[in-house]
């Protein structure tokens, strides 16, 4: 009896000890939980996308959203995320009619960055035929909305919402535009941040101080200087607040406004937005009641707006 006695105690003791060991090992995995090496972000380098889905995925923005889900989400909201659907006639008869007919100019990549340098930066690493592509997806998207063709519409609206300006593209591609002669051309392996730490990361890190300057936004937000010299004037331009603020003692950069205050970070609002138009423009409006007339006094208003422009460039304009 007593070595049975003594087999039940060491079994018990053996499932006491079990049972603390798994306890353990779950409080580690609690703490510290297995996770699998994070996939290294590989980007181009001097190679040419030719498919239109490989294109669009190696820059897509979704690459960055596990890591960054809530800048992911203020980009989405943002019109940078639909920097070709929203510009779709204006780009479209800008290849249809003014490089060839216009210009009389070979519609080639080259006179395509007039366009998208700044509206999609990475057609650098995409091939001729497959930049011709996209300018087709333009051209038609115009043609089935003046035909009013909905379905031809949605159907190259659908693909070209695919484009835009992605992380990628502010955050290596033209993020030393401004300064070239300074600090260079970017690593293509590099993400560029305005953060100085440095920071884990599936892929490299690197400081880059032009990110917090206006310098950076006007590259694309003002008069664009094409490699051939030709300079393209488009909607947005930044020499409003060069020649209008700085020059005046303004000292605040585009980011200051439209980034760093509470709720716009990657959203970059603008005018389009209500409270960006409330903080820019101000209202002033007076009133005088009278009466005129001879033999019958008829009952008049004067009235007097003024409209106080309380951003640092010119408006609309930016």
């Amino acid at each position: 009896m007593e070595g049975r006695d003594d087999q039940g105690r060491r079994f018990i003791n053996m499932r006491k000890t079990l049972a603390r060991g798994a306890v353990v090992v779950c409080f580690f995995w609690l703490i510290f939980p297995l996770r699998a090496p994070a996939k290294k972000l590989i980007f181009p380098e001097d190679k040419l996308i030719d498919n239109f889905d490989e294109f669009v995925q190696t820059f897509s923005s979704r690459r960055c959203q596990a890591c960054h889900p809530r800048v992911y989400h203020q980009w989405e909201q943002s019109y940078h995320a639909r920097s070709l659907v929203d510009s779709i006639k204006r780009m479209a008869s800008f290849f249809a009619v003014g490089i060839p007919k216009e210009w009389q100019k070979p519609l080639n990549k080259k006179e395509m960055l007039k366009c998208f340098d700044c509206h999609l930066p990475q057609i650098r690493y995409a091939t001729d035929r497959l930049a011709l592509e996209i300018v087709g997806m333009l051209i038609e998207a115009q043609k089935a909305r003046e035909s009013g063709d909905k379905v031809r519409f949605r159907k190259a609206y659908s693909r070209l919402s695919r484009l835009n300006i992605t992380c990628y593209a502010c955050h290596n591609i033209v993020v030393y535009r401004a300064s070239p002669g300074l600090f260079g051309k970017p690593d293509p392996q590099t993400i560029y941040t305005s953060n100085p730490k440095k920071v884990k990361a599936p892929h490299a890190t690197a400081f880059a101080p032009t990110l917090k300057t206006a310098a950076f936004c006007a590259w694309c937000h003002g008069i664009y200087v094409a490699s051939d010299g030709e300079k393209t004037m488009c909607n947005t331009l930044s020499q409003s607040y060069y020649h209008g603020y700085i020059a005046l003692g303004g000292r605040k950069t585009c980011q200051e406004c439209h980034m760093y205050p509470p709720g716009r970070g990657h959203r970059f609002p603008g005018a389009h937005d209500l409270d960006m138009l409330r903080e820019g423009l101000g209202l002033d409006a007076e009133i005088r009641g009278f009466r005129y007339g001879v033999e019958e006094w008829v009952p008049a208003v004067d009235v007097e707006v003024t409209l106080i422009n309380r951003a640092g460039h010119r408006i609309p304009d930016g």
